[in-house]
């Protein structure tokens, strides 16, 4: 099949030019999120106008908070595991980069490409549910399944299964892990200690499987969401004088005839890396709650107005009403910025409060890897001993991660990201007509 030969001609190219020229990786990382963001909106325009806009029906999003499931992981825990993989550092540095790149009209793109493609989103829960199998209890989906159910792709439903054990529990992973540890750096305390005890209250998560860390996202990341909208909503009053002519910059400049282009695609870019919308990652959320499926893919769209607009906005306005621009960042990568902007509004308490926030954001996405890994683990092999030889090589990598550098991870990662959008946009594509 064409799909199959285009994305392992991609991974092999990926592979080569990562040995022999890194600049050329780049370009080629360029062109692929080039492609996969074509299929993205595409897939967000045509869904939208055959199910009338279904994600902005209100009614729908207010059944799907009050659903109950029949098993053990609730709907909102089913949320809760789903916002927890995308609300990591990306969704705060994403922001900035985008502004640092394009300029403050980039969120204006940021916002209409999520409220478009956030459809796709619905698309992949309703298949995930649809489509998946219970295993000992549990209901495991996504795109691993439907492609290898639906489509009788199992080349590709394996390949997808492998990409996200490799980009979530291994990529996302060590990434989380060491930001944890550079962020506890700042309280002066010993590494090693951090160390143990992040590897102890993994474990202690990891080890009850699937509920153990549907349970511990419940608590980590509404605390989180609220801890993180209540500081903005306190910097957005202390500057509500600013808002009007804010609103008109940002339309201003997201409309500019000599660089409309670039700002939108950086806008759409960061929209679809932050969401995480079209990419898969919810339906294999939304697949282990056993309730109504469309009551369940409103839900995981509401998750993603909740990143857009109590999250991404809320990033925006804090480093907007700050003086960032005035300040020369070295070798930038986003999080520097917010970092700035915190201690801004927050003075001596803003190095405190963003790296509290940064570890909470960091630890859920670390969790959330393990469980993203495992169901498609189970869709390799069901043996046990498979599942704990995972488990015992996830903490590996945790402790691993802790003592190296992991910066040359982030493209590798985005690179994956976008495969993975390329195959799950294909699916849900295909199997929709």
């Amino acid at each position: 099949m064409k799909i199959n030969i285009l994305v392992t001609v991609l991974l092999g190219l990926a592979i080569i030019l990562n040995i022999t020229s890194y600049n050329y990786f780049l370009t080629l990382l360029s062109i692929v999120w080039f492609l996969s963001s074509i299929l993205i909106v595409y897939g967000g325009i045509k869904f939208s106008l055959k199910y009338h806009f279904l994600q902005f029906n209100i009614k729908k999003i207010i059944a799907g908070i009050r659903s109950k499931s029949k098993n053990n992981i609730s709907p909102i825990s089913s949320l809760c595991i789903s916002l927890a993989a995308k609300i990591g550092v990306g969704s705060l540095s994403g922001v900035a980069l985008a502004i640092y790149l394009g300029g403050i009209g980039t969120i204006f793109w940021i916002v209409i490409i999520s409220l478009l493609v956030v459809i796709n989103t619905y698309i992949e829960c309703i298949l995930g549910i649809k489509y998946r199998e219970k295993v000992a209890g549990n209901y495991l989906g996504g795109p691993s399944y439907y492609l290898k159910k639906c489509l009788n792709n199992k080349y590709l439903s394996h390949l997808y299964g492998i990409l996200i054990i490799i980009s979530y529990s291994i990529l996302f992973l060590s990434i989380q892990t060491n930001t944890i540890i550079r962020t506890i750096d700042y309280f002066m305390l010993d590494t090693n200690y951090v160390v143990i005890i992040l590897f102890i209250v993994t474990f202690l998560i990891i080890i009850k499987g699937l509920k153990g860390v549907s349970t511990i996202n419940l608590f980590i990341v509404p605390l989180m969401i609220v801890l993180y909208f209540l500081l903005g909503i306190y910097v957005f009053f202390t500057n509500l004088e600013i808002v009007p002519h804010l609103i008109t910059a940002v339309l201003k400049e997201a409309f500019h005839i000599k660089s409309i282009i670039p700002v939108f695609l950086i806008g759409m870019q960061r929209a679809i890396f932050m969401t995480e919308s079209s990419i898969g990652t919810s339906a294999i959320a939304a697949s282990t709650c056993d309730n109504d499926a469309d009551k369940q893919a409103m839900l995981e769209v509401l998750g993603i107005y909740i990143i857009i607009f109590l999250i991404c906005l809320m990033t925006f306005f804090m480093i907007v009403t700050s003086n960032y621009n005035l300040v020369k960042f070295n070798n930038i990568n986003g999080i520097e910025i917010v970092i700035y902007a915190f201690k801004y509004h927050f003075g001596a308490y803003g190095s405190i409060i963003i790296s509290l926030i940064t570890i909470l954001f960091a630890f859920s996405t670390i969790v959330s890897s393990y469980f993203f890994g495992e169901i498609n683990l189970l869709a390799f092999s069901k043996k046990k001993i498979v599942s704990i030889t995972y488990k015992i090589v996830f903490m590996i990598v945790i402790l691993a991660s802790c003592y190296i550098k992991v910066n040359i991870l982030w493209n590798l990662t985005d690179f994956l990201v976008a495969i993975l959008a390329i195959i799950n946009m294909y699916a849900i594509i295909k199997i929709d007509k």
